[in-house]
């Protein structure tokens, strides 16, 4: 967390079997969730993730997909919209798979493509599995190291009013 804030960070990955590791394991401690995005690796990038994830001493924050709050009740109009809405959305991203058997409790979130679609598709659905979640914050890192990740501590989380 940063200033009260759930942070993630979404990595797009396509065969970064080298890379991914030190990817993963420079991620800074105040990001909630690391949203792995793997676009049909042919290599042993998914096997690596699924190292990462089933290893990880989980020092996540515990969240819950927005579709499990409660829509009864006459005064839930709002959450019933949105809740359909995020239904609806889903249909416009590309098949994938989580891996993850408790997504709300683990930090490292891995998400499979069924169908290799490129590095936009790949963040796209990151954001996404974010927006489910409710991630007040969401930032993109390669998969193939290129980012420096000390750069995320920079990040100062402002207030989220809209300006008319």
């Amino acid at each position: 967390m940063l200033q009260n804030k759930t942070i993630a960070v979404v990595i797009p990955a396509y065969n970064e079997e080298k890379q991914i590791a030190s990817v993963i394991e420079t991620i800074p401690a105040f990001v909630d969730k690391i949203i792995v995005v793997n676009d049909c690796s042919t290599d042993k990038t998914a096997e690596i993730i699924k190292h990462f994830r089933e290893t990880e001493i989980n020092i996540s924050i515990e969240i819950k997909p927005i579709s499990t709050h409660s829509t009864s009740g006459k005064y839930n109009n709002a959450q019933r919209l949105l809740l359909n809405q995020l239904q609806e959305e889903i249909k416009k991203f590309l098949k994938a798979t989580i891996e993850n058997l408790s997504p709300e409790t683990d930090r490292i979130i891995q998400i499979n493509l069924l169908k290799n679609s490129g590095v936009g598709a790949a963040i796209a659905r990151g954001y996404k599995w974010c927006k489910d979640y409710g991630i007040d914050c969401t930032a993109v890192m390669a998969g193939d190291g290129q980012m420096e990740p000390d750069e995320g501590g920079r990040l100062e989380v402002g207030p989220l009013v809209d300006k008319v």
